[in-house]
């Protein structure tokens, strides 16, 4: 038995709609499934970023309740090339970024409107394949 890759991750917040104007309308991801007041679901490469009210989560009778209080972090696959226009994206819609280098790379960081830390980064910083999403 092996595992296979990440298929889901997530993140917390209590305001879905500032969330969704950050992933969808910031970043691009493409929303394939919403509940008001209780989630948002991406696509994201061959997996899926959910976004969670945790208010809502943590009242689940069919699932086990779940849900996470501060800042907790993603990363997203982006190509090296592409950072610097990230960069710039960002800080031109008010974000404040930071920077990591790394021995195979350098990585950018961001808070999305939760709080929660969004890094964005070549495969490469992990030593993996560049594939198609860097």
């Amino acid at each position: 038995m092996k595992i296979a890759g990440v298929l889901e991750t997530c993140v917390y917040v209590s305001d879905l709609e500032a969330a969704k104007g950050f992933y969808q309308g910031l970043l691009g991801l493409e929303l394939f499934a919403e509940q008001p007041g209780r989630h948002l679901f991406f696509r994201v490469g061959p997996g899926v970023f959910l976004v969670f009210n945790p208010v809502a989560t943590r009242q689940e009778t069919l699932l086990p309740p779940h849900g996470a209080e501060g800042s907790v972090h993603v990363c997203f696959r982006v190509p090296a090339a592409d950072l610097q226009s990230w960069a710039e994206r960002l800080l031109s819609q008010g974000y404040r970024i930071a920077w990591a280098e790394w021995t195979a790379g350098r990585s950018l960081y961001v808070r999305d409107p939760a709080g929660n830390l969004v890094e964005l980064a070549p495969a490469a910083i992990w030593g993996l394949e560049q594939g198609d999403g860097g």
